[in-house]
């Protein structure tokens, strides 16, 4: 297994910027991968019931949607976009899904490289 170094934001080189603010291409690339991975993981697999997505993300399933499917240049305003790589990153490592099977096949690489993006993704608030 191995771990991509993270690109401070004085390196990082410019990304393709839509009418938001959030600059996803300070991410490195793995970063960006296990984001988009979760993001899907959030909106395709069997974790969140959905009677209780709306709940958990401040958004619907097809907002999430939405962004998985326009990665990693998503239209739509900074406050969704942190909340649904936000969402997807917390609440696959911590809420009580009880899909370890799916969850692994999804992030072989196990919650701790979830949770050290969901460090690098929350920095991105400012």
């Amino acid at each position: 297994m191995s771990y991509t170094r993270r690109i401070s934001p004085r390196h990082a080189t410019p990304s393709r910027q839509t009418a938001m603010s959030i600059p996803i291409g300070n991410l490195s690339t793995a970063d960006r991968e296990i984001v988009h991975r979760a993001l899907g993981a959030a909106v395709e697999g069997p974790f969140f019931p959905e009677w209780e997505f709306h709940t958990l993300f401040g958004l619907y399933r097809s907002e999430v949607r939405a962004i998985y499917e326009a990665w990693p240049s998503p239209a739509c305003n900074s406050d969704r976009l942190l909340a649904a790589m936000i969402g997807s990153l917390n609440h696959l490592i911590g809420y009580p899904h009880k899909h370890e099977d799916a969850f692994h096949q999804y992030f072989p690489e196990g919650r701790s490289a979830l949770a050290a993006t969901l460090k690098w993704v929350a920095a991105l608030d400012g």
